[in-house]
């Protein structure tokens, strides 16, 4: 509008300066100011031209831009007036449109970024939960085979002398026998103990050869068969797997802890299930289950459920050691059914 009303204001000027020059007779004159008037009248529709095709389009199109840019980009141009302005108007919705694209992409990246920091975030403080777990069986493991090395001789004196006596038992009342015998029964268990305190200390890194799963998991089970039989419980090993390199003896001592343990736990008429897939043995009961609490400390060393008496804590802790030294895992499930299940995956 402002530029029309200097259009209009230029030519009029010119015009009344023309006429003011002009000098001659009265007829000029008023050609002259026929002419001021017709151009006048030409600038003015010249001027409502401009305004209509030029300058309110383009009052429009700056009003939308200070509109979208206070609405956050939410609100689409209106292409407004014919040829350039238009043309603007589309160019400014275009422009309008990649930024709304752009930022949204920079707000997805962001947040797939910050999942991707959350996820390592969290691997990480898993991996740092996992050293220190690592770093404290080896500190209990080193502190246990220190106590076994020192309780293991006097238990191996014990059988010694006791073996030595119940040689010649001729000469011994039945009620002595009785208690010898149970004498080494009890140093024997302790020998057992001490055992299973240096397996903890030291994993089994024995010779490593061609593992059959299906194999182990077979004969952990007949090990563990004849108890099974006498408490009721059902045996049953399926599936089958390729084999793997590992130390077949350690491996089946790992199973047949498990197997153990899950035939203790269960009641008469149960059953026990191996499953063997791949490089994966899983141990299902249909026992009380797993809370979370008794799961996080399933693995540590003198860490029981059983009763005082049963069960040294230590079966399972030396089963982590030896998987451990596999290079595979032992994870520890509650049954959504009720149970237990114990999943051993191998690297």
């Amino acid at each position: 509008m402002k530029l029309s009303v200097l259009l209009m204001l230029g030519v009029v000027g010119a015009m009344l300066v023309d006429y003011s020059l002009t000098s001659g007779s009265p007829l000029d004159r008023a050609r002259v100011l026929v002419f001021v008037a017709l151009s006048l009248g030409m600038a003015l529709a010249a001027a409502v031209v401009v305004d209509v095709l030029v300058i309110r389009p383009l009052v429009r199109l700056s009003t939308q831009a200070r509109r979208m840019q206070a609405l956050d980009y939410a609100e689409p141009f209106a292409p407004t007036g014919m040829d350039e302005p238009h043309e603007l108007g589309l160019a400014l919705e275009h422009l309008r449109q990649r930024v709304v694209a752009e930022r949204e992409e920079l707000r997805r990246l962001n947040a797939e970024l910050e999942a991707r920091v959350e996820e390592r975030s969290a691997a990480l403080a898993e991996a740092q939960r996992e050293l220190l777990a690592r770093e404290r069986l080896v500190s209990v493991g080193r502190l246990a085979a220190g106590v076994a090395h020192e309780v293991n001789n006097p238990a191996g004196v014990i059988l010694g002398r006791v073996g030595l006596i119940l040689d010649d038992p001729s000469a011994l009342p039945a009620e002595v026998i009785d208690d010898l015998r149970v004498v080494a029964r009890q140093a024997e268990r302790i020998r057992e103990i001490t055992g299973a305190l240096l397996r903890l200390g030291r994993p089994s890194r024995g010779e490593r050869g061609a593992v059959d799963l299906a194999a182990v998991a077979r004969s952990a089970a007949d090990l563990a068969r004849h108890e099974a039989q006498l408490k009721g419980v059902a045996l049953r090993v399926e599936g089958a797997a390729r084999p793997l390199t590992g130390d077949a003896a350690a491996l089946e001592q790992v199973v047949y802890n498990l197997v153990r343990n899950a035939v203790q736990a269960s009641p008469e008429g149960a059953a026990v299930t191996l499953t063997v897939s791949a490089r994966q043995v899983v141990v299902e009961d249909q026992g009380t289950g797993l809370t979370p609490e008794v799961i996080e400390h399933l693995f540590e060393p003198f860490f029981t459920t059983k009763a005082l008496g049963e069960g040294t804590g230590l079966g399972l802790a030396v089963a982590h050691g030896i998987v451990r030294d596999h290079g595979g895992t032992l994870v520890a499930e509650a049954r959504p059914g009720g149970g237990a299940r114990f999943v051993v995956r191998l690297g």
